[in-house]
């Protein structure tokens, strides 16, 4: 790689994996509804729809926009919703661990849904990274527990996001991405905005929580879509996915300085094992030759 893609690499890593604090710090002054449709139309609006228009122009989004509207909907809105209401209850560095075992979700989909074969390296990526998410998480889930719940929300948000990759393999393989990420956040944002509108914060948030969301739109969710389907089209899916890795550490470095999250040693382990099992997942680890 030139070290410009390394530095696109690294910008991506940053401007994703502070999108967990962000969203954690955020929540309180907004609200989960409000935040996330903010974060949704700022990104649609002001980067990824212009964007569209200079690229390709209306057309994918005519063509497209019942899917698109699916998509956006049940993909983006509901998960996003999520993990902003599971943001209150448990930290921004749990909730990138948890979020990056998504691939491991998408595997076991493509498998049930699409026949996908899964090798024996693959099969052994599975287990290691969902032993480790057990590591993670295994004594804390309870129905009684605010934590417990949200760990749950967000077990359930990543699932999704498995069943999402494989939706867009089927339903949207043909739609140019930058196009699928406007016409998805757009329907997300029209969707949510009834339910901000309702739950709008009675106390108007302050500035620090406002500069919060406007990083959300504009530069985790707008800028970092540009960033890695520029990547991928630079560099390849296999070391564009390798921010996949770097944003839980991103997250929990940065909420540990920000907000002085606690980072634990059970913390590092799980996160550890959960990404070598990804590693593997996804084939980015070398393999013995026979």
């Amino acid at each position: 790689m030139r070290p410009t893609h390394v530095l696109q690499l690294l910008l991506l890593a940053f401007v994703w994996g502070t999108a967990y604090l962000f969203m954690k710090t955020s929540v309180p002054a907004f609200g989960a509804p409000a935040m996330v449709f903010l974060r949704m139309g700022l990104a649609a609006v002001l980067v990824l729809l212009p964007l569209t228009l200079l690229r390709t122009g209306v057309a994918p989004l005519r063509a497209h926009w019942r899917d698109m509207a699916v998509f956006g909907i049940a993909f983006t809105a509901v998960p996003f919703l999520g993990l902003g209401y599971s943001s209150r209850s448990i930290s921004a560095g749990l909730l990138a661990i948890l979020q990056s075992a998504a691939p491991l979700f998408a595997a076991v989909v493509a498998r049930v849904w699409l026949g996908e074969r899964i090798t024996a390296w693959r099969a052994a990526g599975l287990l290691i990274g969902f032993a480790g998410v057990a590591i993670l998480v295994g004594d804390r889930i309870s129905i009684r527990e605010d934590a417990g719940v949200a760990i749950l929300i967000t077990l359930a948000v990543t699932a999704l996001w498995g069943v999402s990759s494989n939706y867009a393999r089927v339903r949207l393989h043909m739609v140019d991405p930058i196009a699928l990420a406007a016409g998805s956040m757009s329907a997300a944002g029209i969707a949510l905005a009834p339910l901000a509108w309702l739950t709008w914060p009675a106390e108007a948030p302050g500035a620090r929580a406002w500069a919060e969301v406007l990083f959300l739109g504009l530069a985790s969710s707008g800028l970092g879509f540009v960033l890695y389907f520029g990547l991928l089209r630079q560099i390849g899916a296999v070391r564009a996915t390798s921010v996949t890795f770097l944003s839980p550490v991103v997250a929990m470095v940065s909420a540990a300085l920000y907000i002085g999250e606690e980072v634990t040693l059970r913390t590092v382990v799980g996160c550890a094992v959960i990404l070598v099992g990804t590693a593997l997942t996804l084939g980015l680890l070398p393999r013995p030759r026979r």
